[in-house]
């Protein structure tokens, strides 16, 4: 291995992957507006303020490499300091881990309106974004690599911390899921659904932590951990818009207008619509479910097992919602 392998090349390969995150993003964040045009102003916000955040963080981590390679090529000096970058993406990164725990803890509570758990989550991602402000402040007060040794309990805080909450927010949920029962095969799926979307979204995030606690710890003058570090945002704001562009299941019918004009079905919009966390029982969860009949003198509602009446549905074109099925 050449010299500068651990150290420029690890930052060079870091900004290679950190681009190819970054354009997939954009493929998402374009994705997410097209097709949820009215979707709550507040998240249409929270998307367009973490794309700044990942379009400075990448624009950082550019800077980075640009810097040590190019302007201070030849510099033995600057090679052996953490410049002006390196607390900049710490400080990137950990917010727009923030933003997509904050959000995720949203979910969670929104789904399970639980007052007791969604407050712990919400501690946990504190913890880890002051971490990661401390970490970047530490390295500002030590920017030498030989003194990355003062780093060690900050850079494990914020790590842990961050992996935990995404951990935990998966696992809260999980659990919650697991608690609806159905004897309808619709929801049934719609549970699987949001139990592997669930477990999807703390896997990823957590796993890339622990691959960046790992190295730093094994070598904490190595570029390895930034590397890896580097993709850490952009993965965070990519568990967010997936998380927001899965909620498509399919496209209804738009021909009349007694439903959302963008014929979008929202998945936990509609799991809020036909399962009831509230309503337990000794049976489990109490579903209901009903099937919206567009008829072209007006609309009627009949709950699953009745039909429509004969005389007016053969004169008439009926449609069913086919998710409502």
């Amino acid at each position: 291995m050449g010299a500068l392998d651990q150290s420029l090349g690890a930052l060079l390969i870091g900004t290679w992957f950190n681009a190819m995150l970054y354009m997939l993003e954009i493929t998402q964040m374009i994705k997410y507006y097209r097709t949820f045009p009215k979707d709550r102003f507040a998240f249409k916000l929270m998307v367009a303020f973490s794309f700044l955040v990942d379009t400075l963080g990448t624009a950082n981590n550019c800077a980075c490499v640009y810097l040590y390679t190019i302007t201070n090529w030849g510099n033995g000096q600057f090679l052996l300091v953490q410049g002006w970058t390196i607390p900049t993406y710490l400080a990137l990164s950990g917010l727009s881990a923030f933003i997509c725990q904050l959000f995720l803890c949203w979910r969670f509570f929104n789904f399970s309106k639980n007052y007791f758990v969604t407050p712990f989550l919400v501690a946990t991602t504190f913890v880890a974004f002051i971490g990661s402000d401390i970490n970047a402040d530490t390295v500002v007060k030590f920017p030498k690599y030989e003194q990355r040794d003062h780093n060690i309990k900050t850079v494990t805080i914020w790590l842990v911390a961050s992996a935990a909450a995404d951990i935990c927010i998966a696992a809260a949920l999980v659990w919650t899921l697991r608690g609806i029962k159905s004897s309808f095969s619709g929801t049934k799926s719609l549970v699987r659904r949001l139990t592997f979307s669930a477990i999807q979204t703390g896997c990823a995030t957590s796993l890339l932590a622990v691959i960046c606690l790992i190295f730093y710890r094994i070598n904490t003058e190595s570029n390895i951990t930034v590397g890896f570090g580097f993709c850490l945002g952009r993965a965070y704001t990519l568990t967010m818009l997936f998380n927001l562009n899965t909620r498509v299941t399919g496209r209804a019918d738009t021909s009349h207008t007694t439903g959302r004009s963008s014929g979008i079905h929202d998945l936990e919009r509609e799991a809020g619509t036909n399962i009831d966390l509230g309503s337990m029982s000794a049976g489990g969860i109490n579903v209901h479910r009903t099937a919206i009949v567009h008829i072209d003198e007006g609309s009627k509602t009949f709950y699953a097992g009745e039909h429509p009446n004969s005389d007016t549905h053969s004169d008439t074109e009926t449609k069913i919602n086919p998710d409502l099925r």
